[in-house]
């Protein structure tokens, strides 16, 4: 996995190392493995209103976070196949198929999704999770986040759409062309369309790409969902994004369509805890291409936003307010709604999670900072990368005794 280039973090630009590592030394490790595609008839199903909807539910009784899996607009839930059984090996984890996907009815009327979402999570007692979700189902994730903030811990979204941005002509013409098969009843035309798409599964795959094929040939129904029923947010989710207060990692796979890279951009942008990374080798669907990675790196995601802080006053914090030398500039550390906040010029803003009384965390990435106390003053920043590089960056300002 690599980091979008234009979206390089202050450590990486300022103090010349990467917050991004292959070695994630204090991080779990990751036993995935790639489960054979769900062929049996399993799940339930839920009366929703104006329909019934297909779930699927798997371990409850494992102790571990609350996963709720949200398919994208072409594949209904058997996208999440490959990864099933290693989240289901951790996680209490469900997955469903949207109205008119896989085995759900259509909607007849309009309905909101987000109140669909909901009314699974307490199907299956889920008062609280980390929300998946793949393309139509990240744009799902984020509607539901700021309707329900108080359900999700976090957002983990493959190649997701933001409702209230608006796509390129391109994306437009591309959709329209690979679904022109199915207005005259060639299923397999469109199928085929689908699943050869540059976009969709990147490189040389055609292991990935029969099995999108398959998907949609047995399922033709996932080529037909329209949005006309589906009532959306309004204001528009694109302009609440900062209200989003939970860890949300976006990916994408590098041969993903540029739409899907803007939408990534503006989550980083504006969710305070929002990053973006790129996954080599792989197109839009992500748990197809490259299922071992995407549970690696799921249960990173997973550890830091279960990572423990200790509970820590205004006060306290503020002793390490001050202006810190960054590599050849000056970051500086603030308070800003309880928290302290690390900012350097032209980079991103870093929000600080309190392990220790002088150490932190950051839930966007296995960094750890120390601040060095000398006597009754705060000195010196160390800034610990999860590549094992360190960087030491002393203070500037005038210091203030603790």
């Amino acid at each position: 996995m690599i980091r979008w280039v234009n979206c390089v973090l202050w450590l990486w630009v300022v103090c010349g190392a990467s917050l991004v590592g292959a070695a994630q030394k204090s991080a779990p490790t990751a036993a995935a493995t790639t489960a054979a595609p769900t062929t049996e008839a399993v799940g339930n199903f839920l009366d929703v209103g104006g329909g019934k909807i297909w779930y699927e539910e798997c371990g409850a009784d494992t102790g571990g976070a609350n996963v709720v899996l949200l398919h994208d607009g072409l594949v209904h839930s058997v996208t999440w196949d490959a990864v099933w059984a290693p989240l289901c090996a951790k996680y209490h984890v469900v997955r469903y198929d949207r109205r008119g996907y896989g085995r759900s009815e259509s909607a007849a009327t309009v309905f909101d999704p987000v109140e669909d979402l909901n009314k699974v999570m307490q199907q299956v007692n889920i008062r609280r999770g980390i929300i998946v979700g793949c393309s139509s189902g990240g744009g799902l994730a984020l509607d539901f986040a700021v309707a329900h903030p108080e359900m999700v811990t976090g957002l983990f979204l493959i190649g997701p759409v933001v409702h209230g941005m608006a796509s390129s002509d391109y994306f437009d013409a591309r959709g329209a062309k690979n679904s022109a098969p199915i207005n005259r009843g060639d299923v397999k035309g469109a199928a085929k369309n689908w699943s050869e798409d540059r976009f969709i599964i990147g490189g040389n795959d055609p292991v990935s790409r029969k099995k999108v094929y398959d998907a949609l040939v047995a399922n033709p129904q996932d080529l037909k969902v329209g949005g006309e029923f589906e009532i959306r947010p309004s204001p528009p989710t694109s302009h609440r994004l900062a209200e989003i207060r939970v860890p949300t990692l976006a990916l994408a796979g590098e041969y993903d369509i540029a739409d899907v890279f803007a939408y990534c951009g503006a989550i980083e942008a504006a969710v305070p805890l929002g990053s973006f990374e790129v996954v080599k080798d792989a197109g839009h669907l992500i748990q197809i291409q490259r299922p071992v990675e995407l549970v690696k790196n799921f249960n990173q995601f997973v550890w830091l936003v279960e990572r423990k802080e200790i509970s820590r006053t205004d006060s306290q914090l503020q002793d390490f307010a001050g202006e810190y030398r960054v590599g050849p500039r000056n970051g500086t550390v603030s308070l800003k709604d309880h928290r302290l906040v690390m900012e350097v010029p032209g980079a991103p803003y870093y929000i600080l999670f309190p392990e220790s009384e002088t150490k932190f965390f950051l839930r966007t990435e296995n960094t750890e900072l120390e601040f060095v106390v000398n006597g009754q003053n705060v000195t010196e920043m160390i800034v610990r990368n999860s590549d094992g590089t360190v960087n030491h960056c002393p203070r500037v300002d005038t210091v203030a005794p603790r």
